[in-house]
């Protein structure tokens, strides 16, 4: 059970539910416990408002008693009425009664001693009083003053009980805002963290479907976390043998298509060159001219069949760490084109550095690279351009430029051009229909190199093919 938890990899869902719950629980519980804390204020609050308003009720009534008892007693001391002293005396000890009732209900020792003061000074003015005999108003009045005091100090410790309750309140409401406040990163954190790990793996799934795309073959596809996300992992694994096996197939039948054709191609130029030397037998013009068709046709068969020989030859090549001379490869790519160049007054231009004599790459590569590009631009551009090679040197750096003076080529056509038998729309105008793989196979000797091709615009007109080589 335990290893089985262990290894237990929930579902997005799942997670998704998970990480809400997560995020909810200290929420929850800050809101809880500031509930529970605002009821237990509401009820302290509701009971001291409930005492406060008792107190001043009682201590009204003992007011109103206080003066009925001095107007009794005075009334008393002039009519000398035994009934009224009576009544005078049940009401002497009712508002003692009060007093007593008050001080039992103090709820903090300050206001027992307030309590119990004028209790004590309200005995003391009962006795002096009852001790005179003639009517004498005054006697009453430190009582009387002593209980307006005590009526004031009652309103203000009301109001400031009053306060301490409103700032009580106060002081919750800013720690349940302070708990939130501090809650609000550590939620942020949580489902940041879930949401980076969500994109980590969605990033890295949409780098290895990039690699899938450029045939590579040898990525190891490991995709953990969520039960879709390791069932897509698993499916791109079988995807990506599947890939590998039908590239394997494409180059196993090119390689023996290609081997196959070449051997009855022999023969057709064979024979084609037989006839047009009129070895077997006189030949008209109309039938020479058909000869010339069809010695063409083999000649662009061939070199279609040699393109397709050097596209598989590159991926079974064996990458050599010897430089080559530039003196060399200027020399093979020149005598290469001669004769296309001169049909089409066009010129090849070198641009090198002078001190530059070694190109720390393979030459067989860099060699083909510069026929098939060289060989495009002379095929687009016009009669007597111009194409242009440029070599520069840097410190960790070798960067190879290829500018024709063709029609260019549209942003749109870029993102394909190298993909293998693709032809843009300009190449399909042209008079010379081309293979396909020209840049197919730049593309895949740059890659053997470790190096990068871009496609610029030309000035004023034309592309830029250019190449970088890390060295």
């Amino acid at each position: 059970m335990i290893f089985r938890m262990l290894h237990w990899r929930p579902s997005l869902f799942a997670q998704f539910f998970i990480g809400v719950a997560i995020l909810l629980v200290p929420l929850a519980l800050v809101v809880v416990v500031f509930l529970q804390a605002l009821d237990q204020h509401m009820v302290n609050t509701q009971q001291m408002v409930l005492s406060s308003y008792q107190k001043n009720e009682q201590f009204n009534e003992f007011k109103q008693l206080f003066q009925s008892l001095e107007r009794a007693t005075l009334q008393n001391w002039v009519l000398k009425s035994e009934q009224l002293s009576k009544a005078v005396n049940e009401q002497w000890h009712k508002a003692d009664a009060l007093l007593t009732q008050q001080s039992k209900a103090a709820t903090s020792t300050g206001e027992l001693a307030r309590w119990q003061q004028l209790q004590a000074d309200f005995v003391a003015s009962r006795e002096n009083i009852e001790q005179q005999e003639q009517a004498n108003a005054e006697l009453f009045s430190p009582l009387r003053q002593q209980i307006n005091s005590h009526g004031n100090w009652l309103h203000t410790h009301t109001k400031e009980q009053i306060d301490l309750a409103q700032q009580a309140l106060t002081d919750l409401q800013q720690s349940f805002i302070n708990w939130l406040v501090a809650l609000v990163p550590i939620v942020l954190l949580l489902g940041g963290g879930y949401l980076w790990r969500l994109s980590s793996n969605l990033g890295y799934l949409s780098r290895v479907i990039s690699q899938l795309g450029r045939g590579d073959w040898d990525v190891d596809i490991q995709l953990t976390g969520a039960k879709e996300l390791r069932e897509l992992g698993q499916k791109l694994n079988w995807m990506q043998q599947q890939l590998q096996s039908l590239e394997q197939q494409k180059d196993t039948f090119l390689r023996h298509v290609t081997h196959e054709l070449k051997t009855p191609l022999a023969s057709m130029v064979e024979g084609c060159d037989l006839l047009q030397e009129q070895l077997v037998g006189p030949i008209n013009e109309q039938q020479q001219d058909v000869l010339q068709l069809i010695s063409q046709s083999t000649e662009r068969l061939h070199g279609m069949i040699t393109n397709l020989l050097n596209y598989n030859a590159i991926k079974a090549r064996t990458l050599s760490n010897k430089g080559c001379q530039l003196d060399t490869l200027k020399a093979q790519v020149q005598e290469h084109f001669a004769e296309r160049l001169r049909l089409g007054q066009q010129t090849l231009v070198w641009r090198c550095p002078a001190e530059l004599k070694e190109l720390p790459l393979d030459g067989e590569l860099l060699q083909m690279i510069l026929v098939q590009l060289v060989s495009n631009a002379i095929k687009f551009s016009p009669c007597g351009a111009q194409i242009k090679i440029q070599i520069e040197r840097y410190k960790q750096e070798l960067e190879i430029a290829v500018v024709d003076q063709g029609p260019g080529i549209k942003e749109s056509e870029r993102e394909r051009l190298f993909d293998a038998f693709y032809q843009g729309q300009a190449a399909k105008r042209n008079a010379v229909a081309g293979s396909g793989l020209g840049l197919s196979i730049v593309k895949e000797c740059v890659n053997q190199l470790n190096g990068e091709v871009q496609i610029h615009s030309g000035s004023p007109q034309g592309s830029c093919f250019r190449l970088k080589f890390s060295c």
